[in-house]
């Protein structure tokens, strides 16, 4: 079973309770809101290949540069309001970054004095970045399961900014006249973003250890359309990363 729909299926089963009966012996859930502070994990790790198209000497240079974004640190935030029994509205922010290591990067470079004569060459990126910063809408039901556990299922949509570091140039060192060969002396990054939205859904527990403060945890998937952000490169084109996915964390719930 895929993350979606094991989150959607836990989702459901919180929300409705267990049924009928269940709901009827529900607990109220009676404080006015809640706030939420999380360290966790964005655990998966994905790949992608860079394809891009850069001017030089009137022609256009092919850039080849193969990407592996790793799992890395989410920082979460999240608060909300009951608005009817223990229905809650409420907004989050989420922050997850990874950093890539240095890596190949394969060109096919025009010769500068014969047209399409291109030649190959190789060089290296420093290390480049991967960041995605969410807000996320949600509708949160909140089921005390005693005085001191409780538990909340939500879903609502994402508004995610997904930033990339992409090549941007490369610069040549011709061997001379007649220009056979080429080699790539240092290879340009700049970080490329993209904003769009997702659907999220997620579980989030908490133990009070007060009436009002506690520790708790909780997990999250979230699913852009066709699971992919199109972002654009420096050579008018776009490139598909793959974003969203599975996290968790754990951290201080507060009530008041």
């Amino acid at each position: 079973m895929t993350g979606t729909r094991f989150l959607a299926a836990l989702c459901t089963v919180v929300l409705l309770g267990g049924g009928s009966e269940a709901q009827a012996q529900m607990r109220q859930w009676n404080d006015r809101g809640y706030v939420t502070f999380s360290l966790g994990a964005h655990p998966q790790s994905r790949t992608f290949t860079e394809n891009s198209a850069l001017p030089k000497y009137d022609e256009n240079a092919s850039v080849t540069v193969p990407h592996t974004v790793s799992g890395g640190l989410v920082v979460d935030v999240s608060g909300g309001i009951r608005v009817w029994k223990n229905l809650a509205v409420g907004i989050g922010f989420a922050r997850f970054g990874s950093s890539e290591a240095p890596t190949l990067v394969a060109a096919v470079i025009p010769n500068p004095l014969i047209f399409d004569s291109p030649r190959s060459a190789s060089g290296s990126t420093g290390e480049m970045s991967h960041s995605e910063s969410a807000v996320h809408l949600q509708l949160l039901w909140m089921i005390p399961i005693s005085s001191k556990i409780e538990v909340a299922a939500s879903l609502g949509p994402s508004f995610v900014n997904v930033k990339q570091d992409l090549v941007s140039g490369v610069t040549a060192v011709e061997s001379g006249a007649p220009f056979d060969t080429v080699t790539i002396a240092s290879v340009e990054t700049s970080a490329q973003s993209k904003f769009a939205p997702a659907a999220t859904a997620g579980v989030d527990a908490t133990y009070l250890i007060t009436r009002r403060m506690g520790a708790g945890g909780f997990v999250r998937w979230s699913r852009f359309s066709g699971g992919e952000v199109d972002i654009p490169t420096s050579g008018a084109g776009t490139i598909s990363v793959s974003a969203g996915g599975f996290q968790m964390g754990a951290g201080l719930r507060s009530r008041f």
